[in-house]
């Protein structure tokens, strides 16, 4: 009678022992995981982009949707709920990378026995993690873990302090960009308003450095793969603005100029790959974001008579122009089919508008 308890209850102490090298293997992949994600967005973030990082993101963009669309209708307002987004999204983050080392130790903890319940293990993983030290196991195992733990979580608050300045940097870079743009075409960018404005201005000859400065803002813009898609959730700081709309009109002076004036160079080329290059990484990154049912995000056309109105725009402004205004057209249309697609996509799923050719002209 006494021999099946007996073996119940071997079986069980050898279980037990298999259960704690598995939560002790698991914890391992965790606190690895957690290296993984931030190496990639601190250290690799110009080549590879985080998926954890970048699933949080979309997690709580699919949340600020869900209450923009419960509690209001008005455009202004749902700008000013997504202010909130970026903030959101680091804490977000940041509590993401601290749950994998704190459960990732907790489980080491209990492997190694240092704590006799798993929830008095999670205590001092927390309390290690933070580097407060009120709940350190007393077996050597569990204190060498605590050591081990309180340097990461030294080493996870000062990269967070040095990781901000750079991300709050490319905002403020990319609000600037955008600002501009609207100081010179209004509320409204059109690609021909903000070409004609240099030659309006006599400014022609700053055209190849205003390319250049663009040039490397679009590399730094598109490169910072990681967090890409919550810089372009990321409302501008003038809440009435749109990058969308900025990027496409500064695309479209790009491609007029190319196309159409004279005294283009191989500098406005480069900028204008670079500029395709970033829409499509944003694009890319915002990769299974949602748009609302039904809406199908056709670029806006530009027809002829469009066109037409833009290139004389351009010609009562100074602009010397090339004399086949078919093939610059052609041309034209080329050149914007690289990047129309993608921003229409963009424009439509942060619910902002695109540069406007019927107007303006």
């Amino acid at each position: 009678m006494d021999v099946f308890p007996s073996f119940a209850a071997a079986w069980w102490a050898g279980s037990g022992e298999v259960f704690r090298w598995l939560a002790g293997v698991v914890g391992v992949l965790l606190i690895i995981e957690f290296f993984k994600s931030v190496i990639r967005v601190g250290v690799l973030n110009q080549r590879y982009r985080d998926p954890l990082a970048a699933g949080v993101g979309r997690l709580l963009f699919d949340l600020f949707r869900l209450r923009i669309r419960l509690l209001t209708r008005s455009q202004h307002k749902k700008n000013e709920i997504m202010v909130w987004y970026w903030p959101c999204a680091l804490i977000a983050i940041t509590a993401t990378w601290f749950f994998l080392v704190t459960f990732g130790f907790a489980l080491l903890n209990w492997a190694f026995q240092a704590d006799a319940t798993f929830m008095s293990a999670i205590v001092s993983s927390g309390s290690a993690l933070s580097t407060l030290g009120f709940s350190t196991p007393t077996s050597l195992s569990g204190e060498i873990l605590a050591i081990l733990e309180g340097a990461i979580g030294l080493f996870l608050i000062v990269y967070l302090f040095t990781f901000l300045p750079g991300f709050m940097n490319l905002l403020h870079k990319r609000g600037v960009q955008v600002a501009w743009i609207y100081a010179r075409t209004g509320n409204r960018p059109q690609g021909a308003a903000f070409l004609g404005w240099f030659f309006r201005c006599d400014r022609a000859k700053d055209l190849d450095a205003m390319c250049e400065n663009w040039e490397r803002f679009l590399r730094d813009f598109s490169q910072s793969r990681s967090f890409l898609p919550i810089l372009c959730i990321v409302r501008p700081l003038d809440l009435t603005q749109s990058w969308v709309c900025a990027f496409g009109a500064f695309m479209d002076a790009l491609a007029l100029m190319i196309s159409s004036v004279n005294r283009w160079n191989e500098t406005a080329c480069i900028c204008f790959d670079c500029g395709v290059a970033a829409i499509r990484n944003a694009r890319e990154a915002m990769r299974g974001i949602p748009i609302a049912t039904g809406e199908n995000p056709f670029p806006a056309p530009v027809c002829e008579a469009d066109f037409l109105r833009a290139l004389d725009l351009l010609e009562r402004e100074g602009a010397p122009l090339k004399t086949d205004r078919k093939a610059s057209m052609e041309h034209f249309l080329k050149l914007r089919s690289a990047y129309q697609n993608e921003l229409a996509w963009l424009a439509a799923a942060l619910s902002d508008p695109l540069p406007d050719w019927r107007e303006g002209s």
